[in-house]
């Protein structure tokens, strides 16, 4: 009976003792969690509206993901930093109807076969940005244009599709 009762008695102490820690490094995390919450949530809305403003056109949109996001304060702006992941696939239609797709096809090309079985499939974009947010809540977004480094130009979303010109 005591082996039973020694262990029960311990995980309440230690329950009791976790729960009774509200520093003010806690409440400092808290706070930095909240205003770190209101960046992300314009960061990613306005991330998702551009989205689906530019590339709906031109595919049918799967999902968004952010990973990696960090901010800090830089002379009174708020600055994030993060990976950004659309995934999207080739809108629903029979793929020997695609220019690129019947070429192959006609030319015996030996890619054909896989080409046909990739259009439909699901692919990804992914992007690494940061985003200012100025006392106004206006948000302006840089792009990094490094392969291999890091150096941010303005840019935005619309960059990123071809165009005919």
């Amino acid at each position: 009976m005591k082996k039973v009762i020694i262990p029960f008695v311990a995980m309440i102490l230690v329950f009791s003792l976790s729960s009774c820690q509200t520093g003010s490094d806690e409440k400092r995390s808290f706070i930095e969690e909240t205003n770190r919450s209101e960046s992300y949530n314009k960061v990613s809305a306005f991330m998702e509206e551009e989205s689906r403003k530019v590339f709906s056109p031109y595919y049918e949109l799967l999902d968004f993901a952010i990973s990696d996001y960090q901010e800090e304060i830089v002379e009174g702006n708020v600055e994030a930093s993060f990976w950004y992941k659309v995934i999207y696939k080739n809108f629903d239609k029979d793929p020997d109807t695609v220019g690129y797709i019947q070429e192959a096809k006609e030319k015996g090309d030996p890619h054909y076969q896989q080409l046909y079985d990739e259009y439909l499939q699901p692919k990804e974009m992914n992007f690494e940005w940061k985003a200012v947010i100025d006392a106004a809540d206006s948000i302006t977004f840089y792009a990094n244009v490094n392969p291999k480094g890091t150096t941010w130009e303005k840019a935005e979303m619309s960059d990123f599709i071809l165009t005919k010109e």
